[in-house]
């Protein structure tokens, strides 16, 4: 299974890596070209529209709190079954390291994997006594649930990123033949690592 996953990062890496190939020489020799392309992309689309339907208050808890017994059991029961999968079946650093033949890839990548793993595993057990008061103790649930409720509405979180800012783009414009540069390298390196 290790495998699998090392293949797949490898392809992203090295898919990348050819396309920054591509997308740094176009930058380096037709600035014009990304320009043009960055023209069409930045097309501005307002994020409060979108997020229109988050500021308004959805009631679930209902569902939840009618059916708390089964809806708790079986969110335990899949919690557990989770659990031991990923305690089990997830593939450790040494198995990681010794399906690669490099050292250094295998050992990014088993750190990667085992900081998932980590991270899995604390949300799981954190989340079984979620479960378990939504089993058996519904009132209790409710109780922290209505201090829990405070509405964050998205627009105002958004509010920021309502405004198109093109600094970014044209500074790479500007100095196009030093990313177009660090582009190309950049991703000669990854592939000679990679391939």
């Amino acid at each position: 299974m290790a495998e699998m996953y090392l293949e797949m990062i490898e392809l992203f890496f090295i898919v990348g890596g050819l396309l920054a190939i591509v997308v740094g020489a176009i930058l380096f020799f037709k600035p014009e070209v990304i320009a043009r392309w960055s023209h069409l992309g930045n097309k501005w689309y307002s994020g409060s529209k979108w997020t229109k339907p988050l500021d308004v208050v959805h009631e679930t808890d209902s569902f939840y709190f009618k059916n708390h017994l089964p809806v708790g059991v079986i969110m335990m029961i899949v919690s557990v079954i989770g659990l031991f999968l990923i305690v089990n079946r997830m593939p450790n650093t040494e198995e990681v390291l010794a399906a690669t033949s490099n050292v250094e890839e295998g050992m990014s990548l088993g750190i990667l994997l085992e900081a998932l793993k980590w991270f899995l595993i604390v949300a799981i057990i954190l989340g079984l006594p979620v479960w378990g008061f939504l089993a058996f103790a519904p009132d209790k649930l409710k109780s922290i649930n209505k201090k829990l409720n405070t509405w964050v509405s998205g627009g105002l979180i958004l509010l920021p990123l309502e405004k198109m800012n093109h600094g970014f783009d044209n500074f790479v414009l500007h100095y196009h033949r030093f990313f177009g540069a660090i582009f190309v390298l950049g991703a000669v390196f990854i592939l000679f690592k990679f391939l």
